[in-house]
C-alpha cells in the first residue's frame, strides 16, 4: 500500500464530509476569483490610461460648453502636439433605440484614442462626405447595417430648419481594442453637427490634447489650465491615467472593500477547514497509532496528513478559480472592469497552498508527535 491509496482512502473515509468541505473551498474560490479580478481590472484600466493624451473639460460639473476657439489657445502651449475637440450627440433610431455619436475631428480624434482603429480608406471617406459617420462592428450587426447605408436620427439638437431629423451616410467601420464587444456608438463630423445646429453654436464639452514629453503631463495640464484662469470657462485638465484613478476613487475605495470582503472569506475559510481536519485528525488518532507501529516515523505521518488537506485545497480552489475565469464574460455585463487573468489564478492557488498549510498545521503536528502507545490506547468517540 503507497502513500496515495493511503491519502485517497482517508479522504473517501466520511465522502459526505469530504464533498461539502470542497464545495465550500471551491464557493469561496470563485468570490475570491471575482473579487481579485475587480482589482486586476482596476489595476488594468490605470496601468493602460496614456500619460501623454490629456483631457480638458470644465472645471465645474454642470458648466456651459467650452468655446471651440479654446482649441487654438491650447495648441500653441508648449509641449502640446496635436488637439481634437469632442461634442456628444444622441439621435433615436427605430424606438426604443438610441444612438450616441462623438462630434470630433475623425483624423485628429483616432491620433488621440489609440485604443480605436481605423483603416485610412474610411478616413478619407469621412473627408469627402460632409454627413458620414463612422460605426463599430458591435453597432453594426446589432442593427444589420452596411457601408454605404443612410440613416436618419431624430434628435432633440434642431437644426437651422427647426427640424430634428439628421441624415447620415455610414461610410466606414472603427474598432475599439478594449471590450469590442461593448463599444456601441459612431463617430460623426464636427463642422456638419455645429454649423447645422441651432443651440450651443461654436462649443464643445471636451478637449482631447496629445502632448510631446509625458513626464511633463502635470507641467502641460497647469499650463493649459492657466490660460483660462481669469476667463468664463475655467477649465481642469488630467492625463487619461489620472483620470482613470480620479474615477475608480469616485466609485469609493474599490480596493479596501474587496480586501475587507476577501479577508472575511479567507477568516471563515480557515475556521471552517483547520475545525474539520481537527476533527478527521481526532477521530483516526488510534490509526495513526497503526502507522507507527508498521514503522511509519513521524515525519511520513505529517506527510500524510498534509496531503490529505493539500488535495482537497488545491483541487477545490482551482474548481473554483475556473468557474471564475468561465463567469468573466457574465461578471462584465455588470462591470466590464473584471480580469480574471492567469496572474489572478496564480495568486489564488498560492492563497489556497498557504490556506491548506494552516488549516492543517496542528493536527500535522500532532501527528508527528503522537506517541504510540497513547495512540493505540486512544478511543475514538
Amino acid at each position: 500500500m503507497n502513500s496515495f491509496t493511503l491519502v485517497w482512502a482517508n479522504l473517501w473515509r466520511k465522502p459526505v464530509r469530504t464533498v461539502l468541505t470542497a464545495l465550500s473551498i471551491a464557493m469561496a474560490f470563485l468570490l475570491i476569483g471575482l473579487l481579485q479580478g475587480v482589482n486586476a481590472g482596476f489595476a488594468e484600466a490605470i496601468a493602460k490610461a496614456r500619460r501623454d493624451v490629456l483631457t480638458t473639460d470644465p472645471r465645474l460639473r454642470g458648466s456651459p460648453p467650452m468655446p471651440i476657439a479654446m482649441m487654438e489657445q491650447i495648441r500653441k502651449v508648449p509641449g502640446v502636439a496635436d488637439v481634437a475637440p469632442r461634442s456628444y450627440f444622441m439621435g433615436d433610431y427605430r424606438t426604443p433605440y438610441t444612438i450616441a455619436a462623438i462630434a470630433t475631428l475623425p483624423r485628429s480624434w483616432f491620433k488621440l484614442r489609440r485604443q480605436f482603429r481605423v483603416d485610412e480608406s474610411a478616413l478619407q471617406a469621412m473627408q469627402q462626405t460632409r454627413n458620414g459617420m463612422l460605426v463599430t462592428p458591435a453597432l453594426m450587426k446589432q442593427f444589420g447595417w452596411k457601408v454605404g447605408d443612410q440613416l436618419t436620427l431624430r434628435s432633440r439638437e434642431l437644426k437651422a430648419d427647426g427640424s430634428g431629423d439628421w441624415s447620415f451616410e455610414i461610410v466606414g467601420v472603427f474598432e475599439a481594442s478594449i471590450d469590442p464587444d461593448n463599444a456601441f456608438f459612431t463617430l460623426i463630423d464636427y463642422s456638419y453637427l455645429d454649423d447645422a445646429r441651432i443651440t450651443n453654436r461654436g462649443t464643445v464639452d471636451r478637449f482631447f490634447v496629445r502632448i510631446a514629453d509625458p513626464e511633463r503631463s502635470i507641467a502641460t495640464a497647469a499650463a493649459i489650465d492657466a490660460l483660462f484662469t481669469n476667463s468664463a470657462h475655467q477649465t481642469r485638465t488630467r492625463s487619461d491615467q489620472d483620470r482613470a484613478e480620479a474615477e475608480s476613487k469616485q466609485m469609493g475605495d474599490i480596493g479596501f472593500f474587496t480586501n475587507a470582503v476577501l479577508g472575511a472569506v479567507l477568516f471563515m475559510l480557515l475556521f471552517l477547514t483547520a475545525n474539520i481536519t481537527r476533527q478527521s485528525f481526532q477521530e483516526r488518532i488510534s490509526e495513526f497509532g497503526v502507522l507507527k507501529a508498521l514503522g511509519f516515523s513521524g515525519g511520513a505521518c505529517l506527510r500524510l496528513a498534509l496531503a490529505e488537506s493539500l488535495s482537497v485545497y488545491l483541487l477545490a480552489a482551482g474548481v473554483g478559480l475556473g468557474l471564475a475565469s468561465l463567469l468573466t464574460p457574465l461578471a462584465r455585463e455588470i462591470h466590464s472592469a473584471v480580469h480574471v487573468t492567469g496572474a489572478v489564478y496564480l495568486r489564488g492557488m498560492a492563497l489556497a497552498l498557504a490556506l491548506a498549510i494552516a488549516s492543517a498545521a496542528i493536527p500535522c503536528w500532532q501527528a508527528y508527535r503522537l506517541p504510540v502507545a497513547g495512540a493505540l490506547s486512544a478511543r475514538i468517540s
